[in-house]
């Protein structure tokens, strides 16, 4: 993809743009024009239509991998001291082979921290040759960090808690039928590792019968909008 940078309004990136620090002064704004990209030390950013980065926010990476429980990401890791609201479009995370912890490229799927530090795992395009994972969001995010781990072993906490109620999903793994128990859901939306929609539904069950074996991603919603994401294995 071509890259353009459109607007840049009081920037100050150090040394370079494609250095390891960018930083937006407070007032000022980075924007980028849909159908063209930003680059920012490996992590490019293409939006759908035009997105403003407004200051104050540092952009930064980190040689340290995250981890939740056991399981760890690859040792590359953006940040935002403010985050990043409502983006449509391409991310596109590029990566070493000796930033990868024993994670199996093939393996690799993005996640994006929530403004609460939670994780969502999403399965994007991985392109093995120029050492990159992307994912296009057709629906808008908001993040504060940016990594890839293992499909097998996310970032993403098996449970989430809306306001006061606790909600589960179970059995998992599943050979037919998923159940999400708990109060205040919304919807349910199930993905495949490629970020394809393949189910969604209101009722409090999936059936998964006549879905292949693999892993897939499932993605609650609640009717305070509050969202988080289960990794599901279809046995």
């Amino acid at each position: 993809m071509k890259t353009h940078l459109l607007s840049l309004v009081g920037l100050l990136v150090c040394p370079f743009l494609f250095s390891q620090i960018l930083t937006v002064n407070d007032g000022s704004s980075v924007s980028i024009n849909s159908g063209s990209s930003i680059t920012i030390d490996g992590l490019e950013i293409a939006p759908a239509d035009t997105y403003t980065i407004s200051g104050a926010n540092d952009v930064s990476r980190s040689a340290t991998a995250a981890t939740v429980d056991t399981n760890s990401s690859v040792s590359r890791v953006y940040s935002t001291s403010a985050l990043l609201s409502g983006f449509t479009g391409t991310l596109t995370f590029s990566y070493l082979d000796g930033e990868l912890n024993d994670i199996v490229e093939g393996d690799l799927v993005l996640e994006l921290q929530a403004d609460d530090d939670s994780w969502t795992t999403y399965g994007g395009t991985v392109d093995e040759v120029n050492n990159t994972v992307s994912y296009t969001f057709n629906d808008p995010v908001s993040f504060k960090a940016v990594t890839a781990s293992s499909a097998d072993a996310t970032l993403t906490i098996e449970d989430i808690y809306p306001l006061d109620s606790r909600i589960s999903v179970y059995p998992n793994p599943t050979a037919n039928r998923i159940y999400i128990q708990g109060e205040n859901v919304l919807q349910a939306e199930l993905f495949d590792l490629r970020g394809r929609k393949v189910k969604t539904t209101n009722q409090n069950q999936i059936d998964l019968s006549d879905m292949g074996t693999g892993s897939f991603i499932l993605k609650v919603t609640t009717d305070n909008k509050k969202t988080k994401s289960f990794k599901i294995i279809k046995q």
